[in-house]
């Protein structure tokens, strides 16, 4: 259970998603759209990027490929299901190319 604080980022996401498509919060919706294009930009960057690929091969967390997967799947299913489609889209290429640059970090 140590690779817990590996995860506290994406637990803190997953809470604010929930949050703010029950409560339709202002803020809470800004931090979800902005941090969604964020993430989205970072692992398309990760993923063409071949320098960036050798980068995150050495930040390496000690959480179970589960866990992450479950978390994403969460994301999006509540994001899909209280219909924000862009976002839940969003999160859904999140998860597929997280799937692939672990797949391609596996291969090397």
């Amino acid at each position: 259970m140590s690779w817990l604080k590996d995860v506290i980022v994406d637990l803190l996401a997953t809470g604010v998603i929930v949050a703010a498509v029950l409560t339709s919060n202002t803020i809470l919706s800004g931090l979800v759209w902005g941090y969604t294009g964020l993430l989205l930009f970072t692992k398309l960057l990760v993923y063409f990027g071949d320098g960036f690929m050798n980068m995150m091969n050495k930040t390496q967390t000690s959480a179970p490929d589960w866990f992450t997967h479950l978390l994403y799947a969460i994301n999006t299913a509540t994001l899909l299901g209280f219909q924000w489609w862009y976002a839940g889209v969003g999160w859904a290429i999140i998860w597929m190319i997280s799937f692939l640059t672990q797949r391609k970090l596996d291969q090397k």
